[in-house]
């Protein structure tokens, strides 16, 4: 359910099989919902500086490419975990 999402500010919308992430670029944030297992919960992902985002059926990769970072969320064995 997306009706307590705050879209002011959403430069981009992406979504895989079980979770959607709003991108608010110019801010450097994001929101996301659905399964917290395969997406939905990004509280704890940095989005400063994020350019693109990318994503597979049960996990994200958000890319910095001016500083060639990138943090992943999601489901770890499937791509959620790029440490």
């Amino acid at each position: 359910n997306c009706s307590s999402i705050d879209f002011t500010g959403v430069t981009n919308i992406f979504g895989n099989s079980y979770s959607f992430v709003a991108l608010k670029k110019d801010l450097g944030q994001a929101v996301c919902w659905g399964d917290a297992d395969y997406g939905g919960n990004c509280s704890s992902v940095d989005f400063t500086g994020a350019t693109d985002i990318c994503g597979n059926g049960v996990a994200y990769f958000a890319l910095n490419v001016d500083l060639g970072q990138a943090v992943c969320w999601g489901h770890a064995d499937y791509g959620g975990n790029c440490s």
